[in-house]
């Protein structure tokens, strides 16, 4: 007959945020993505360049670096923020400095595939005295490393939007991973 107090608490607590799904979470990244498009068109202007090495690697910088530090900085990316999403541990607190990169070591990884491949295709598709090969050596299929590289990117981006549908806190792989959530406060 005595309910423990505990208990008669917890029954009419209302949770304080809303964990956020695919389609808040994919809109966020259509913005991220017009920001970094913004960033990086006036960059490869300025580098005049940019189809150099050097602009390559530096063009690529930009969204290694911009994910992590605005997630640690702000809980969330220029996108979240505009969409009212922020990022929190499994504490509900700011990130720490460990949460931002255990939850983005997929994308550094993913980051560090797609320069090493475009580095591969410079060096490979482009020369410098004959100018680009023709367009059937570009895109001839060939089981190479490159091909094989691109799967695993593909199936990196399947399994997390597996973990992000079927788990009931909306966590993707890189939030477990991270210990992480993404939430929208409750009005």
């Amino acid at each position: 007959m005595d309910e423990p107090l505990e208990n008669l608490l917890t029954d009419f607590e209302e949770p304080e945020y809303n964990y956020v799904g695919f389609w808040p979470r994919f809109g966020a990244l259509l913005i991220d993505s017009v920001v970094l498009w913004a960033i990086a068109i006036p960059l490869n202007w300025f580098l005049s360049d940019w189809t150099s090495p050097l602009g390559i690697i530096i063009t690529s910088l930009i969204p290694f670096l911009y994910n992590p530090i605005l997630e640690y900085k702000f809980g969330a990316t220029i996108g979240k923020m505009a969409l009212g999403i922020k990022i929190v541990n499994y504490d509900l607190q700011r990130l720490t400095i460990s949460n931002v990169i255990l939850r983005n070591i997929i994308y550094f990884s993913i980051e560090i595939i797609t320069l090493a491949l475009v580095l591969y295709n410079y060096y490979t598709v482009f020369d410098a005295d004959e100018g680009l090969q023709s367009m059937a050596d570009i895109f001839s299929f060939q089981f190479s490393p490159e091909i094989i590289l691109r799967i695993i990117v593909l199936v990196i981006y399947i399994v997390e939007v597996i973990f992000l549908l079927t788990d009931e806190k909306h966590r993707a792989l890189h939030d477990r991973i991270g210990k992480t959530y993404v939430v929208r406060k409750m009005r």
